[in-house]
């Protein structure tokens, strides 16, 4: 009786080492799963953030050869505002010598 006493207790401690096996092996399972998803997610995060840089750095660019664009046509406007100015000036002067010399002339 001892015999099979020891026998089943033996048994039993088998099975409840076997369940206990198999309880790590599925809470690491579900470990694993739960670091798969969050690797995935990270990855993903990744992904969307290296696309927003390189959409930045190319609005970035496309930004400053706008600016170099705008800035010479400034300057040009400015370079035709100066001959301008100075054309006028010198119509400016002819008008008033051809006044003066109308009145002279009368």
């Amino acid at each position: 009786m001892i015999r099979w006493s020891t026998v089943l207790l033996l048994v039993l401690a088998g099975v409840a080492q076997a369940q206990a096996v198999d309880e790590q092996l599925l809470a690491a399972q579900m470990t694993f799963r739960a670091a798969d998803g969050r690797q995935l997610q990270a990855l993903k995060q990744l992904q969307a953030a290296e696309q927003a840089l390189k959409d930045a750095e190319q609005k970035l660019a496309s930004a400053q050869q706008q600016l170099q664009q705008s800035q010479q046509q400034l300057q040009q406007a400015q370079a035709g505002k100066q001959a301008a100015d100075v054309e006028l000036e010198q119509a400016t002067r002819q008008l008033q010598q051809a006044w003066q010399q109308k009145e002279a002339a009368q």
